[in-house]
């Protein structure tokens, strides 16, 4: 499986800015980061926006994650209202008729859960431009509100991210009937004992040219 994980804005868009100047762009970039490593750890291919505090277009994300091929893409960020006292968790998606419905329902509902905040549910929008312009089924994930100040101080805690991220890790493997894994075992391959230690070294750049970066000689 292929996941497009889109942080939502960056570099000269911050998006919402919490009373304490706690930007979007800085904590969905924290937060996305946590669940591709998780998404890894499991196996799974990963593809995002970005890695940094850079500003792409809506057209480039959308564009890249069609040209990658992507599976599901999935586009992380925080809300924001004038009312401060507003918090919650919800989704958007292009089509409620659409398969990644129930993917919506999952994490709204696993981030309430989670995040004890309510569940705002899923909502329809054909305005999105990255709900209308992917190829692949897409979801936006409004984690909860920035402009809350509750919530923009949990975004500073460490705690707070982890639980976030694996709350959303675990939901999008277990849409693809997958779970997580915490630590993952890693096998070694033995293809061949020599006498002779120019053999040995032979093999091993042969392996390495092909391909197999880890290779090396034990004795």
């Amino acid at each position: 499986m292929k996941w497009y994980l889109d942080f939502g804005h960056g570099g000269k868009d911050p998006g919402a800015i919490g009373k304490n100047n706690t930007k979007e762009n800085e904590v969905v970039l924290k937060i996305g980061l946590l669940i591709k490593e998780i998404l890894e750890k499991s196996n799974e291919k990963v593809i995002t926006t970005r890695q940094n505090n850079t500003y792409y277009s809506l057209s480039q994300r959308c564009d890249k994650a069609n040209k990658e091929n992507c599976n599901y893409f999935i586009s992380i960020h925080m809300n924001s209202s004038s009312n401060i006292s507003a918090k919650g968790s919800e989704t958007w998606i292009y089509d409620t008729n659409s398969k990644i419905y129930n993917l919506g329902k999952k994490l709204t509902s696993n981030l309430s859960k989670n995040l004890n905040t309510p569940n705002r549910g899923v909502k329809e929008s054909k305005k999105f431009s990255v709900l209308k312009n992917t190829k692949m089924p897409a979801i936006i994930i409004e984690i909860d509100f920035i402009s809350n100040p509750e919530i923009e101080n949990l975004c500073l805690k460490e705690n707070y991210l982890q639980k976030v991220a694996q709350t959303i890790a675990s939901t999008l493997l277990n849409f693809i009937d997958k779970e997580i894994v915490s630590n993952p075992s890693l096998y070694k391959v033995t293809i061949g004992a020599f006498k002779d230690k120019n053999n040995a070294i032979k093999l091993k750049n042969e392996a390495i040219s092909k391909g197999f970066k880890d290779t090396y000689i034990s004795y």
